[in-house]
């Protein structure tokens, strides 16, 4: 599935009496097949600027855009994943994706994000029934 003709769904949030914005790609709700993509994969960056509410400024924003656009081209075109979206909560832009390939995604963030000069983590693990996004889903 290529993100870039998804439609994808924004909603607001809060955590820990912080905003927060979801942004979640809406056409994986019902997607035949999707649970054959059954590891869930955050990938956590923490913006080097950011407002009182915790969220990036327009430039940290604008580059937290473009290094989700690069994660999300790879892993379209060399791996079999999805992306769901993203959320933006205090101080940290969460990435999400389910795949099934964890150890080619695994080999791919862990070379692609130390280029990014920004703290960041990421985690895989397993999650047949999409648990991990359910709430994002029940929302749409």
């Amino acid at each position: 599935m290529n993100s870039e003709q998804s439609t994808y769904t924004g909603f607001k949030f809060e955590v820990m009496g912080f905003p927060a914005i979801g942004i979640i790609n809406q056409d994986l709700k019902n997607l035949a097949g999707k649970f054959e993509y059954d590891h869930s994969v955050f990938i956590d960056i923490i913006p080097d600027d950011y407002n009182e509410d915790g969220h990036p400024g327009e430039k940290e924003f604008e580059y937290l855009n473009e290094v989700e656009k690069k994660i999300i081209d790879y892993l379209e075109t060399q791996t079999k994943s999805v992306h769901i979206g993203h959320t933006t909560i205090y101080r940290k832009r969460e990435i999400i994706f389910y795949t099934q390939e964890p150890e080619k995604v695994e080999g791919f963030l862990g070379y692609f994000l130390s280029t990014i000069e920004r703290e960041n983590g990421f985690e895989i693990e397993e999650d047949r029934q999409w648990e991990n996004v359910a709430g994002f889903y029940s929302e749409l």
